[in-house]
């Protein structure tokens, strides 16, 4: 399970191809919040936010975090 800090805030988030998805938009209690690409939406199994359009990042679909992005896998690729 990754654990977010406010240092990845603004870090882009990227898929296992390497793709811009958007940027952590904010990290809150330890939840790092997407602000997504236009149409990342429908590809990301996660939670809009109520406060701000951003979505949650679940942590199984973190992959990898380096010091340049937050790599997650989606469910739709290969």
């Amino acid at each position: 399970m990754q654990h977010f800090t406010q240092e990845h805030a603004n870090m882009p988030v990227v898929d296992a191809r390497g793709e811009r998805l958007g940027r952590v938009a904010g990290v809150e209690d330890g939840e790092a919040r997407l602000e997504p690409e236009t149409g990342v939406e429908s590809r990301m199994d996660a939670a809009a936010s109520a406060e701000a359009d951003a979505l949650a990042i679940d942590p199984e679909q973190v992959v990898e975090v380096t010091d340049d992005y937050v790599r997650v896998e989606l469910g739709d690729e290969e």
